[in-house]
């Protein structure tokens, strides 16, 4: 209970700092004026579709993970897939951590209900992601080179942008080592991962049990790693339907331009969400300070002051704001059901390629 009360504190924190962040930069940099009338020029028949894009964006979400799942021979309904998705997003919207949260939290909930391998779920969340992760590097690329065609950038700017491109790269090596590498993994395990839960938890930490319920794990969730990598067809599908989903939660900030009734800046809109992508999936993703850095980067790629702030805000409305709405009713009224309710019964056997395998320790 402590540590729960520890938890809200901290989330309660980020929040008020960021927003105080966010209220003086409004404040003191862009100025209220300038920003209401704006804002008060928004079309409200394109920005009601920026909230219809968003949802159909997150269902495209579930149906990619859905795709992965059943190459993985996970038996899950696509209506159940995208009530997780959706319950995942109060944890995205609201915990300051690397963007795993909501990934987590639905791999959770999935295992809680069924009687499946947890390494299998584990092993399609993740591949969610990698495809994710390679489609925001590719979106950076692409902005980055439309940019750099139409207008010419200066040095501070092209070092910026060149940081964001090594961190995406980075990011995306580093997980897809560890996800397609069990030796890397397990060195992770051993010299890592045992040593500090020993240091922490000392004489309630049985190892022994520990590392065979781990090494059980990562046995299983490789395995399905495996099985994505060798059947190339069978990550088309996934990879195009993820795309689909990217593409809906672009236009979400197509769709607050044209409300504005500004001129769509295809390659700095592609650039700028990849730029908030990649500081997302390494951790940099608070309240207010998320906002300061896009309404900062359209300003940079010279979109006025107050349409750069006056877009972020609206589009923040709609992908944070609006996320954590439709999150937390999704979690009460879904996720919650789901992890009180009976599990499905299973076989405690699985499949791979094929092949049964015999079912391991679960999580």
């Amino acid at each position: 209970m402590a540590l729960k009360n520890l938890q809200s504190k901290r989330i309660i924190l980020f929040v008020a700092v960021g927003l105080a962040a966010f209220l003086l930069y409004l404040y003191y940099y862009v100025g209220t004026g300038n920003f209401l009338d704006v804002i008060k020029q928004a079309d409200l028949y394109y920005y009601s579709s920026a909230f219809i894009a968003f949802i159909v964006g997150g269902v495209f979400s579930a149906v990619t993970w859905h795709s992965l799942m059943e190459s993985l021979h996970i038996k899950n309904s696509i209506r159940r897939a995208v009530l997780l998705t959706f319950a995942g997003y109060f944890f995205d919207a609201t915990l300051p951590e690397p963007g795993w949260s909501g990934d987590i939290t639905k791999a959770y909930m999935l295992s809680k209900k069924t009687d499946q391998d947890v390494g299998k779920i584990v092993a399609s969340v993740v591949s969610q992601k990698v495809i994710g992760m390679a489609v925001t590097i590719l979106l950076l690329v692409t902005g980055f080179g439309l940019l750099a065609v139409n207008i010419t950038l200066p040095l501070d700017v092209f070092i910026f942008f060149g940081v964001i491109m090594a961190l995406s790269v980075g990011s995306f090596i580093v997980v897809y080592l560890m996800s397609t590498r069990y030796k890397t993994t397990k060195s992770v395990l051993n010299k890592l991962l045992i040593p500090i839960a020993s240091f922490f938890l000392r004489s309630r930490f049985d190892e022994a049990q520990f590392r065979a319920d781990a090494e059980n794990f990562l046995s299983m969730f490789h395995k399905g790693i495996d099985t994505l990598g060798t059947n190339k067809k069978a990550l088309l599908k996934p990879i195009l339907l993820y795309v689909l989903s990217v593409s809906f939660d672009i236009s979400v900030v197509f769709f607050v331009f044209a409300s504005l009734g500004y001129p769509i800046p295809v390659d700095k809109v592609l650039i700028v969400y990849a730029l908030t992508g990649t500081l997302a999936s390494i951790g940099v993703s608070f309240v207010g300070l998320t906002e300061i850095i896009t309404s900062t980067a359209y300003q940079v790629l010279s979109i006025p002051l107050a349409v750069s702030f006056s877009v972020t805000l609206l589009s923040r409305i709609v992908t944070l704001w609006f996320k954590l709405i439709i999150g937390y009713a999704t979690f009460q009224w879904a996720g919650v059901g789901l992890l009180m309710g009976k599990k499905q019964p299973h076989s405690q056997t699985g499949e791979i390629d094929g092949k049964t395998v015999p079912a391991v320790g679960k999580a």
